[in-house]
């Protein structure tokens, strides 16, 4: 046998080997980053149902003016801070800084229901949007890391 045929069957086997080692490694790293992706899109969704839920909660809470300013209290039985925890532990930090901006906002509308504003006074109309306008950013930026991941 010739050496010349020696050589190119064992660079054929090494570009073979090789070709595979690299074909895995990517399939590793896309299944990777779309387990990654998804357990993201999980801390989403559990996040904004549990600040959604929340809210809605209090939008039905009976005037209690001596209960303002304990929201941190009502919304922890929700799950928000949990969910919270959990977003912040695995989103990068412009979205973590947005889910707290958007917490503060059911807080701020829980004090203003809790303190007997109606759902025609301007103080419950501003607290509502500012809550659902928080919420809606949040998602925008949402939308952005998972495009990125």
């Amino acid at each position: 046998m010739q050496w010349s045929t020696m050589v190119a069957t064992a660079v054929g086997t090494v570009l073979g080997v090789v070709s595979t080692l690299v074909a895995d490694h990517i399939r590793w790293n896309r299944d990777t980053s779309e387990r990654d992706r998804e357990a993201l899109r999980t801390a989403f969704t559990g996040y904004l149902t549990a600040l959604a839920q929340a809210r809605d909660a209090f939008s039905r809470t009976e005037p209690s003016p001596e209960r303002v300013g304990k929201g941190h209290v009502a919304i922890g039985e929700h799950g928000v801070y949990g969910a919270q925890q959990q977003l912040e532990l695995m989103a990068q930090r412009p979205v973590a800084d947005m889910a707290g901006r958007a917490t503060l906002s059911v807080l701020d509308f829980h004090d203003v229901v809790l303190a007997g504003h109606d759902s025609d006074s301007v103080e419950y109309l501003h607290a509502w949007r500012a809550a659902r306008e928080n919420r809606q950013a949040l998602i925008e930026e949402m939308k952005k890391a998972l495009r990125r991941s």
